[in-house]
């Protein structure tokens, strides 16, 4: 049976020791092969990705986004420094290419920490996701799965729903390619989302407001046991014309960015 068993913390606003943390939170429950999935703003708090938006310094390009998107102008300047190509966007929200991952405002949010700051996204979530993992081994000497986890709207869909960013000891995807459905038919196209299951059945624990909740401790995947990978954020991306969404709407164009 697969169980989410969330952890609350005190509220960080300031870099701290992370797998310190974790170990006082869940070591003296931690087994081998669960799965710890571990909220990405935590994470970059954790490691100080955090910014003063009085401290930024508007560019030309931020000042023109701003206007058309009805976005800080800060705000604007640090998406354009952590995003990879500017997609366009509504009032308040810009659409970014992050590490190949459609993400609004380049995961930058002004929730969870002080009014005038905002978190960013881990530097690099995979390197963070490797590095727990391996304090949990060297501190309790047990195998775990670690994944980064977001939370993400979909394309015409309400709401937001869990999504990960990184992955490390379990097979965050599942190639169903070549499989056949009830009536033998083969999948050609099906792969299976696992990391980011994981993260949509922590995120019913973990809350999206006040829950300071940042860490779900996951019990009985039978692929922590069965398949073990690593999953850095490209590698659940794929190219912009294989989406459905991003293909059938023309991307890539010769020029992307706005």
């Amino acid at each position: 049976m697969l169980t989410f068993t969330p952890f609350k913390t005190t509220r960080r606003s300031s870099a701290f020791d992370l797998p310190e943390l974790i170990d006082e939170l869940v070591g003296d429950q931690i087994r081998e092969n669960d799965v710890l999935v571990i909220s990405s703003k935590f994470v970059a708090i954790s490691e100080g990705r955090t910014a003063s938006l009085s401290s930024v310094k508007p560019s030309g390009r931020a000042t023109e986004l701003s206007r058309k998107f009805d976005v800080q102008a800060e705000l604007c300047e640090l998406v354009l420094q952590e995003s990879d190509l500017i997609i366009g966007g509504v009032p308040g929200f810009i659409l970014t290419l992050w590490n190949g991952l459609l993400t609004p405002n380049a995961g930058i949010d002004k929730s969870n920490i002080e009014h005038g700051r905002v978190v960013l996204y881990p530097k690099n979530p995979h390197e963070s996701a490797v590095r727990i993992a391996g304090e949990m081994r060297n501190r309790r000497g047990v195998r775990v799965g670690v994944v980064i986890s977001d939370s993400r709207l979909t394309p015409t869909r309400m709401g937001t729903v869990g999504v990960a960013l990184a992955a490390v000891g379990v097979q965050a995807i599942r190639d169903l390619r070549g499989h056949l459905d009830l009536f033998g038919n083969p999948l050609k196209v099906s792969r299976q989302a696992i990391a980011d299951d994981l993260c949509s059945g922590a995120q019913l624990v973990m809350g999206e407001a006040d829950e300071a909740t940042p860490v779900v401790l996951v019990r009985g995947l039978e692929t922590a046991r069965e398949e073990r990978g690593s999953f850095a954020p490209k590698d659940f991306a794929i190219p912009m014309e294989q989406c459905v969404f991003m293909g059938s709407l023309g991307y890539p164009k010769k020029d992307d960015r706005i």
